[in-house]
């Protein structure tokens, strides 16, 4: 398939019905005979409108993409956030899992499904049940999130503060954690923060959980090839956190890839900044990631 932009699309705004029939906000970007197709998970908080540039950029070389805000964020956030229980698993069992099953209707089962997941949106594909509809997954910045493998001092500060001192001062007084501050993100549930950040403080990250907590979970039997890109200047995801991450699917084949910012012609790509337009000279790189052989 070439890098060269030579296909229209068309940009529809979807609802996506997740698996327990909470209305997610979504965006497709459908070309006419799309040769391969792309699901897009995001990171934690962050809304889809970030991934939109790259999104189009593929779509206008032959790749169908599909946006979506998980559970509680962005045009996903329901009118009372304060009350809305939801389990940080529930963004892959139940969210991603219906975004991959529109996908498939809108382009057709024959068409070949990659998943790219950026930071948590790689870390729950092991709770899709539908992930051998997945061809292959390209995770961005996705590692083994224990805070203390973060960049010191600076991220590592940020961590903790943000840990203990602004997200629950913001629970305590909104009930969850609102878009702007020092948290970048959109608006964040609580159970996704709790759980997020009890995860980020225990030696094998959400390993135990897999045991009972998080049944049922689909981590060993997952064989669709991974490629992990992980960029020298990320704060959070090292290469050596990357390979750890990868042993949560021990039966899929793996690869962890690490460019630096000069190596894609940018000068900064950190955890989530490459789907950004200033790094617009770095997207033909994470395409051919996607389209592999196709």
């Amino acid at each position: 398939m070439t890098t060269e932009a030579t296909t229209e699309f068309e940009e529809t705004k979807v609802t996506i019905e997740a698996s327990d029939g909470l209305p997610l906000a979504g965006i497709l970007l459908l070309p006419r005979s799309p040769k391969l197709a792309c699901l897009v998970s995001p990171a934690t908080g962050l809304a889809k409108e970030l991934y939109l540039g790259f999104a189009r950029f593929a779509a206008e070389r032959g790749v169908a993409c599909l946006l979506f805000d998980f559970r509680g964020t962005g045009g996903s956030t329901p009118s009372n956030l304060r009350s809305f229980q939801m389990d940080y698993a529930d963004w892959g069992r139940l969210d991603m899992v219906a975004a991959l099953d529109l996908l498939r209707e809108k382009t057709g089962s024959d068409v070949p499904v990659v998943h790219l997941g950026n930071s948590v949106g790689g870390h729950m594909v092991g709770f899709m049940s539908n992930h051998d509809a997945v061809t292959r997954h390209v995770l961005v910045s996705v590692g083994f999130g224990t805070w203390w493998t973060h960049r010191f001092p600076k991220q590592q500060l940020m961590d903790l503060f943000f840990w203990w001192i602004y997200g629950p001062f913001k629970l305590a007084i909104k009930g969850y954690i609102p878009a702007g501050g020092i948290w970048g993100g959109t608006t964040l549930p609580a159970g996704a923060f709790k759980t997020w950040r009890r995860w980020s403080h225990r030696g094998d990250y959400f390993r135990r959980e897999l045991e009972q907590r998080l049944q049922p979970h689909w981590f060993n039997e997952l064989r669709s090839p991974i490629l992990t890109l992980v960029f020298t200047d990320d704060p959070l995801t090292t290469p050596e956190t990357a390979r750890r991450f990868q042993e949560f699917m021990p039966n899929a084949p793996s690869e962890v890839r690490v460019l630096s910012p000069s190596d894609l012609g940018v000068k900064q790509l950190e955890h989530q900044n490459v789907y950004r337009s200033r790094n617009a000279a770095a997207w033909p790189t994470i395409l051919e990631a996607i389209l592999g052989d196709a």
